[in-house]
């Protein structure tokens, strides 16, 4: 299992992973690292989380040759959708769940933000009996901020809630969420906490900071100390923010 971790705002995206690889074997489990997010310079980034056997959602995308000169960021999107259900078809290999988050700023300088995945929707509905493909277009309404979180969605969840909760009562929080800084420092956050809770989750975590142009800048945390605030007014700088 894994976290990722999407935050859409008018003028900043944010995506959080870690890098926990979960390796089972007949009596034990071992953890490695691997790649979890693909960014395209002028297009957009994808994340995956879910199960790992035969997803190789990168080695695709690497393999379309995507550009801004011919892709944008519903492009990606599609790109994704048909590897998911024409190329990788993981209903057939008996998988259990896996997705992707999807991106970018559109043509029209618009945040936009796709989750498209096979398995069960989360928190799963009574009803829903058997996993399904599918695309959900959770691109926020204008001026608004959109989280999307999954793989343990359980942790994510508890912490997302909690600061919300916090800012509509009025309270003091260490996180400005209408801020650069305090939304890339709250993607950070969320996955250490998930990491401190179960080794499912762990370093080194991977935050991508993308502006209006699809450019990116990302930070990399290797412990699980926070990560540091001049280490994020420096990437935020590098992209065009006055911070």
């Amino acid at each position: 299992m894994t976290v990722v971790f999407s935050a859409v705002s008018p003028h900043l995206i944010l995506m959080t992973v870690d890098s926990a690889i979960a390796r089972d074997f007949e009596n034990r489990r071992e953890y490695t690292t691997g790649r979890k997010a693909f960014f395209f310079c002028g297009v957009g980034c994808v994340t995956t989380w879910g199960t790992r056997d035969h997803n190789r959602i990168g080695r695709f995308l690497d393999n379309q040759n995507v550009s801004p000169d011919s892709h944008s960021v519903t492009d990606l999107a599609a790109l994704v959708k048909h590897y998911l259900d024409k190329e990788y078809r993981p209903h057939e290999l008996n998988l259990d769940d896996v997705g992707y988050h999807i991106a970018g700023f559109d043509q029209e300088g618009r945040p936009r933000l796709f989750h498209i995945f096979w398995g069960f929707d989360r928190p799963r509905p009574p009803e829903q009996a058997h996993r399904k493909y599918e695309k959900y277009d959770h691109t926020p309404s204008a001026g608004n901020i959109m989280f999307l979180y999954n793989g343990r969605n359980d942790l994510v969840e508890v912490v997302v809630h909690t600061l919300l909760k916090q800012v509509y009562a009025g309270q003091e929080t260490r996180f400005n969420l209408e801020t650069p800084i305090g939304l890339a420092s709250f993607g950070d956050f969320v996955v250490r906490f998930a990491a401190e809770l179960t080794p499912e989750v762990g370093p080194p975590f991977l935050t991508y900071l993308i502006s209006p142009r699809n450019e990116a800048e990302w930070i990399k945390n290797d412990t699980f100390c926070p990560v540091s605030r001049e280490k994020v007014v420096s990437k935020l700088k590098k992209l065009g923010y006055e911070v």
